[in-house]
């Protein structure tokens, strides 16, 4: 693989500094804007490059050792050669860039850097346990014992147990999927999870979607409770297992919620009645195909928690006929949460909140959660 000895300009999305060389952008991780580095290429396109630094020549003020002597191999995290600090006032620049009328007004939320996790999926590869090398299906050695995002409790010491276990299913798997559950840990892709939030008793079905930064959840309830009129009627999509429409249910009247996993809501059926919350309806139904009925147009509410590619066409067209009044919108892409608000805006909708939670410290990851009313 070709090297180059390259001056890091800025810092992009994705976790990259920006460079160029011989007329091509280069995407290098492992960086910091200003230094003069050492790169090998991973990747050569005919505009783009994609490399990761390999020594540091001129350092930035900013850099610090990294507390994990596999990040760049292992390419979950980006920012561990930066202070916890810089990354957040990195991820509010890199947001309020997309959204330039916010610019100083973000609220930034954070909590621990470490151990946040509340899931994991170890990769198994013969007699080894951990996360795959970055593009690779080879296990980064010491992954699993070492890795500071998750719970320590999920961390795997002794591999030859879980290997163990792991070959008594009815089929051999090749990842061990792990999360915390109220009593004990379970293997999330096989047992359902127990989790208790703001009061609420849930219970999650096994391969169900769950929000993974333990130390944030309540608070983003919370932040989103702050944002929802009292006795509000609410259409929830994307509900999942029912988490948080029933978390907030002290200022919800009447609740409909849509998800495409029939199994999701049948949890969500059976974590409502568990609340006490017999009024909320729950169906199944594809949100990435066709338009939302126009009977629930009695719903002025809406709280929408989309996966990364965001909100349908269908979604965004149904909001000129069922006229919503506000939209509370989680989102973990902001690529996809500036698209739509390009939509809703351009039929009418406003944003008056904007909060950034970071839900995955030393990753280039995080939420956004805003409010949008009509008119």
């Amino acid at each position: 693989m070709e090297k180059l000895q390259i001056k890091l300009e800025k810092w992009v999305n994705g976790g990259y500094c920006l460079a160029h060389h011989d007329g091509h952008a280069v995407f290098i991780e492992g960086g910091l804007p200003g230094e003069l580095v050492d790169i090998t290429l991973t990747k050569q396109g005919k505009k783009e490059w994609f490399g990761v630094v390999t020594s540091v020549l001129e350092p930035s003020k900013f850099r610090i050792p990294s507390d994990c002597p596999v990040y760049l191999e292992c390419g979950g995290c980006s920012y561990r050669h930066l202070p916890y600090e810089e990354e957040l006032k990195l991820k509010t620049n890199l947001l309020e860039s997309m959204f330039p009328k916010w610019k100083g007004k973000t609220d930034v939320i954070f909590g621990p850097m470490e151990g946040y996790r509340n899931n994991v999926q170890w990769q198994v590869v013969g007699n080894e346990i951990g996360f795959f090398e970055k593009n690779t299906h080879q296990i980064v050695s010491k992954t699993s014992t070492l890795c500071k995002n998750v719970d320590k409790r999920l961390l795997v010491e002794d591999s030859k147990t879980i290997l163990t276990q792991n070959t008594k299913h009815q089929k051999f798997s090749r990842s061990i999927s792990l999360r915390l559950s109220k009593e004990k840990i379970v293997q999330y892709d096989l047992e359902e999870t127990e989790i208790e939030v703001l009061g609420t008793q849930l219970k999650v079905p096994a391969k169900g979607f769950f929000q993974i930064n333990q130390f944030l959840l309540e608070t983003w309830l919370k932040k989103m409770k702050s944002l929802l009129p009292e006795s509000s009627n609410v259409l929830e999509l994307f509900c999942g297992c029912g988490t948080i429409g029933i978390a907030l249910r002290e200022k919800i009247t009447s609740l409909y919620g849509i998800e495409s996993h029939d199994n999701s809501i049948q949890y969500a059926i059976e974590n409502a009645k568990r609340n006490g919350t017999n009024s909320f309806q729950y169906v199944t139904k594809d949100l990435y195909k066709g338009y939302l009925p126009k009977e629930l147009k009695q719903y002025a509410i809406w709280i929408v928690n989309p996966p990364r590619s965001g909100l349908s066409k269908g979604i965004i067209d149904s909001t000129t006929k069922l006229k919503p009044k506000i939209m509370i919108y989680s989102s973990c892409n902001p690529s996809t949460l500036q698209r739509d608000l390009r939509l809703l805006e351009a039929v009418g909708y406003r944003m008056d909140s904007m909060s950034l939670f970071d839900f995955f410290p030393r990753t280039n990851h995080y939420e956004v959660l805003v409010r949008l009313k009509r008119g």
